[in-house]
């Protein structure tokens, strides 16, 4: 049965440790510190950072989600997201104890996924209210007309109409009537970004610590309880 897990206090080595590393918020501020990973002990893929506040939350620590964190432009050791403060104070209460229990973590999931939206358009919880990323622009007029109109009035936007600015940061050729788009590689994509339908880059040792999890898989399984647990039952 695949589960949830966390490395707690196994030792990581020969790679860069995500944990200690420094998260900081849209305007640089510092949200916390990894305190630990949760992966999918299958795949082993991360799904989650459980993050430290250093003081400012008065639960201690957060989850974020992993695809909401990015690398950070500004500073090469550390991680980068558009969650604000708010938002973490308005999200579920993160308690470890859940992960030992499949239907308890499986219920404050379905809880946690439910606030976050699953999506890069992130709300308050408790209203309707879209919090709208950073130099987003005005959402495109559906009744326009012209060339190429579509049913009553309707046309078809481009991508390269809706988002002139941010295209022009990703792409070397986002005009409309333009040929082949070559995609240029950032060190960073910020969460207006991922609006768009660009992903969140991580940084490299980010995917070199996820190649360890799955290289190492054994022997991370082998120090999990609940892992030992599920094989004495099949057993």
């Amino acid at each position: 049965m695949t589960h949830y897990g966390t490395l707690e206090t196994q030792r990581v080595e020969n790679v860069r440790d995500i944990r200690g590393t420094t998260v900081r918020g849209s305007e640089g501020e510092k949200l916390g510190t990894v305190e630990d990973v949760i992966f999918d002990h299958d795949t082993m893929e991360i799904r989650y950072l459980v993050v430290d506040s250093g003081g400012w939350l008065e639960a201690g620590t957060f989850l974020l989600p992993a695809d909401l964190v990015s690398a950070d432009e500004n500073h090469e050791e550390g991680l980068a997201t558009e969650v604000t403060k708010e938002q973490i104070e308005n999200s579920p209460e993160y308690d470890k104890k859940a992960l030992r229990s499949g239907d308890e973590w499986k219920k404050y999931e379905q809880e946690f996924k439910k606030y976050w939206d699953e999506e890069p358009v992130m709300h308050i919880k408790g209203s309707d209210r879209i919090i709208t990323p950073p130099d987003a622009p005005a959402p495109a007029n559906a009744s326009s007309s012209g060339q190429g109109s579509r049913g009553s009035g309707d046309r078809q936007v481009t991508a390269a109409e809706l988002f002139p600015e941010r295209m022009t940061k990703v792409f070397t050729d986002p005009a409309p009537s333009g040929g082949k788009v070559t995609l240029r590689p950032k060190s960073v994509a910020r969460a207006e970004d991922a609006a768009s339908g660009v992903t969140l880059l991580k940084p490299q040792w980010w995917d070199a610590f996820e190649n360890y999890l799955s290289v190492n898989r054994r022997d991370i399984q082998a120090k999990c309880s609940q892992c030992d647990e599920e094989k004495r039952q099949v057993a």
